[in-house]
């Protein structure tokens, strides 16, 4: 007799665990979380980088929203890959344009000219065959006046083919 209270109490304990676990699994509420000011404009892409005319690297920047979630400024960053690109830049989210004078650049306290920024909306087609937003723009810094950094590439897929 005893045995059998005890597997009655273990199976009740069971049964209201598994009870709790599967409404406190309920999300309940609103479930879409929204979008940022900038998704028409953020994201991480594939460029290529020119150093006064002449190729010289190939790698990945990110386009994202400010804390502020402003929609006329956005981050533009390097992610460190470049000669070292962190802006706050002013974005025109209807022509998809962004550029700035003597923006603040975050990694190595100098400032940049950012010049003939555009997002194109299906402006690039990706090694894989994707056709993806493009972008360019073109990056002077202060601490070597006069050489023009020019960015150009596509939007990144996450097809291996067109990663760098």
């Amino acid at each position: 007799m005893k045995k059998f209270k005890y597997n009655i109490v273990n199976s009740l304990v069971l049964i209201l665990f598994t009870c709790a676990l599967v409404v406190s699994c309920d999300e309940g509420g609103e479930l879409d979380p929204g979008e940022t000011a900038l998704v028409e404009v953020a994201g991480d892409w594939v460029v290529e980088i020119e150093r006064d005319g002449s190729h010289w690297d190939h790698n990945i920047i990110s386009t994202y929203n400010t804390a502020a979630n402003s929609p006329s400024v956005m981050w533009l960053d390097d992610l460190e890959h470049g000669w070292g690109l962190k802006a706050k830049v002013p974005v025109n989210l209807q022509a998809k344009t962004f550029g700035g004078n003597n923006l603040e650049e975050i990694y190595y306290d100098v400032t940049v000219n950012i010049t003939e920024g555009v997002i194109i909306k299906n402006g690039a087609t990706a090694p894989s065959g994707t056709v993806v937003d493009s972008i360019y723009f073109k990056a002077e810094f202060s601490d070597i006046p006069g050489q023009i950094w020019e960015y150009y590439g596509y939007k990144r897929t996450g097809h291996l083919e067109d990663e760098p």
